[in-house]
């Protein structure tokens, strides 16, 4: 493997040229999203529609567009979004480990993405399921099955929920990364040894305020981003059938859950690229990768100078792998 010439230029970028290589990924590996992000999505969003499925459902009885209903669809909305925002690392780690992958090699297996992702399953499921509550809010909100609407439970409770990740995300956003990529241990009885704690505090800790403002960026563009998503199905029904109603079960139980998975997926590989223009800017790694590419080259082995944290434990950063093919020059080189 040259880890000099992989197939995302490890380069400094300005956050604007994050944002628009996000695109040229998703174009140049449009199977991240259609086969990865959907095998890891699909479990969340058919146990969404088990929760709060009903709850349009009910209301389409006695009519969708009175004022008795909107509180109900308010809910709805809100809890969906919720969920949906709570779920999306767990449900990208097949995306996630697919990517970290590709900027090395030209096309990972699906069958090692998956050993890998069964093979981590109670790390991360345990981390990003339930520490980060997508676990404990579905429990909630099935015992809130078939129950009225409430001030507290349907508008404070989600709230503070949405408070208490938009805290946690802001300042540890790469937990996914470190735990798939870098396969740092949750807890270890040696101090030598690199834990996730560890390494999520030195790798996030320096960049605390940066990372903070490109999270409120990024979920400013990503809603206006799930916006355009649902019009966009709603206007493609409207111009092919001639419905333009937007409140119907079609639009509340298909296009918005939809629309908000897309958007999801998208987010998952701006993170990826945010991790590594982190890592750049804390690490040097393009230098200490191209140090580690020559020392492959000229004496078939690393140069035995320490690395960067955690980066011997990734597979990604992983040397001792079959030598991939040089990758064409495409849009993801730049």
């Amino acid at each position: 493997m040259e880890l000099d010439r992989t197939h995302v230029v490890i380069r400094l970028r300005k956050f604007a040229e994050i944002g628009d290589l996000s695109l040229i990924m998703v174009r140049r590996y449009p199977e991240a999203l259609l086969i990865g992000f959907v095998m890891g999505a699909i479990g969340w969003a058919s146990l969404n529609i088990l929760l709060l499925g009903w709850i349009p459902w009910e209301e389409s009885i006695y009519g969708l567009d009175d004022d008795a209903a909107l509180s109900e669809v308010l809910r709805y909305l809100l809890w969906m979004t919720l969920l949906v925002i709570l779920q999306t690392p767990a449900a990208g780690v097949v995306t996630t480990l697919y990517l970290g992958q590709a900027v090395f090699e030209k096309r990972p297996t699906w069958s090692y993405v998956t050993n890998e992702v069964r093979r981590q399953f109670i790390r991360w499921f345990w981390v990003l399921g339930v520490c980060r509550l997508a676990v404990p809010t579905m429990i909630l909100l099935a015992f809130r099955w078939d129950q009225p609407v409430s001030g507290f439970w349907d508008i404070v409770v989600p709230l503070l929920i949405l408070l208490w990740i938009t805290l946690v995300r802001a300042n540890r956003p790469f937990a996914p990364e470190i735990m798939l990529l870098e396969q740092c241990p949750l807890r270890s009885s040696s101090d030598s040894v690199i834990t996730m704690p560890k390494r999520s505090k030195s790798l996030h800790s320096p960049m605390s305020s940066e990372l903070a403002g490109r999270f409120a960026s990024v979920a400013l563009i990503l809603g206006g981003l799930l916006f355009t998503c649902l019009y966009t199905m709603i206007w493609f029904r409207g111009i092919t059938l001639g419905y333009w109603n937007f409140m119907n079960l079609t639009v509340l139980l298909v296009f918005f859950p939809l629309a908000l998975w897309l958007v999801a997926g998208v987010s998952v590989i701006v993170r990826l690229l945010n991790y590594l223009d982190t890592r750049i800017r804390l690490e040097g790694w393009e230098v200490e990768l191209a140090v580690r590419a020559e020392s492959l080259r000229q004496f078939g082995k690393e140069n035995p100078a320490p690395t960067s944290p955690g980066s011997k434990s990734s597979p990604t950063f992983d040397s001792n792998k079959p030598t991939a093919k040089k990758p064409r020059t495409t849009g993801a080189n730049r």
